[in-house]
């Protein structure tokens, strides 16, 4: 297994970038470079720009009680060498709207909005040790007020440790600025036993990998996953209610997801998983009674270039 920030986390929840992860990092092979190039990390791209990421979920409505959801989401990652190609600095503007359907008994807007962007830095302090260390100021809102609770400035922090050529440790903690959920723990195991598998048992975004040989497909640059992933999902948002008071709602759940992904170095890589969406709660800030939508299934689909 690679020296260097291992792991897979999610310091904003509804972030598709992985953390303790090198900027451009697929976990497949780059195509050979020019020796007169400089010698980059897997997958890294030289240039500040290292990836675009595109993200749709569409979550079922789930009858007279449920609440559907469609979501949009745009991201970009830039890197700088602050202060070296192996410490960089990542800088991730991000932008996503969420759709709401229902239900009609729940004084909700029908769209909410964040913008952020999110300051992140790798480093690999000695051939053990790893740190990933983050914050993301971002606007949360309807769009429709301009509460203080609109803005929340979000984090992480991260350590993660080899343990031995093929496992290792990480422990952290994120700051999400939620009023359920301030604060939570990083921590668990990634664990390579060889090339095909992976278990990335870390919570809050645990994921168990296994790459798929296809006949026509057995190249490095170009690799085929199935993957078994579990998210502790959901964000707050300042709203205006129907009688014109300003709140802020958390909507939260927690997923159960299968999902294949496609894997290209250099290219269009993209995913598409199915899942099982329980434990729903939307709640107030105001002290309004909370509301428990029925389970539902989702489908995402993503594209990163």
């Amino acid at each position: 297994m690679e020296a260097g920030p291992p792991g897979r986390l999610v310091s904003h929840p509804d972030s598709s970038v992985d953390i303790l992860q090198m900027p451009g990092e697929l976990g497949v092979a780059p195509a050979t470079a020019p020796q007169s190039e400089p010698q980059l990390p897997p997958g890294v791209r030289g240039g500040v720009f290292q990836k675009l990421l595109f993200d749709a979920t569409w979550l079922a409505p789930g009858g007279n009680d449920g609440m559907g959801m469609n979501d949009l989401q745009l991201q970009s990652i830039f890197a700088l060498p602050c202060p070296t190609i192996d410490s960089p600095l990542l800088i991730t503007p991000g932008f996503a709207v969420h759709y709401l359907q229902g239900p009609s008994r729940v004084d909700l807007p029908p769209r909410l909005h964040e913008g952020y962007v999110q300051f992140r830095w790798l480093s690999q302090l000695n051939p053990k040790l790893g740190l990933d260390l983050a914050i993301t100021p971002g606007v949360y809102s309807d769009f429709q007020q301009e509460a203080a609770d609109s803005f929340r400035l979000t984090g992480h922090g991260a350590a993660a440790w080899n343990w031995t050529d093929k496992a290792k440790v990480v422990l952290g903690a994120a700051y999400l600025d939620r009023p359920d959920a301030e604060v939570i723990p990083i921590g668990g195991v990634v664990w390579m036993p060889h090339a095909g598998v992976k278990f990335d048992l870390i919570f809050p975004h645990p994921r168990i990998s296994r790459r798929i040989y296809w006949a026509w497909n057995n190249c490095e640059e170009k690799q085929d996953w199935i993957y078994v992933a579990g998210e502790f999902a959901g964000d707050a948002w300042a709203i205006r209610r129907a009688d014109g008071s300003d709140d802020q709602v958390v909507l939260s759940d927690y997923r159960v997801i299968l999902g294949l992904e496609r894997k290209v170095s250099g290219g269009l890589s993209s995913r598409f998983e199915v899942g099982y969406v329980f434990s729903r709660r939307i709640r107030y800030t105001s002290g309004t009674p909370e509301y428990r939508p029925t389970d539902t299934v989702m489908l995402r689909g993503g594209l990163t270039y």
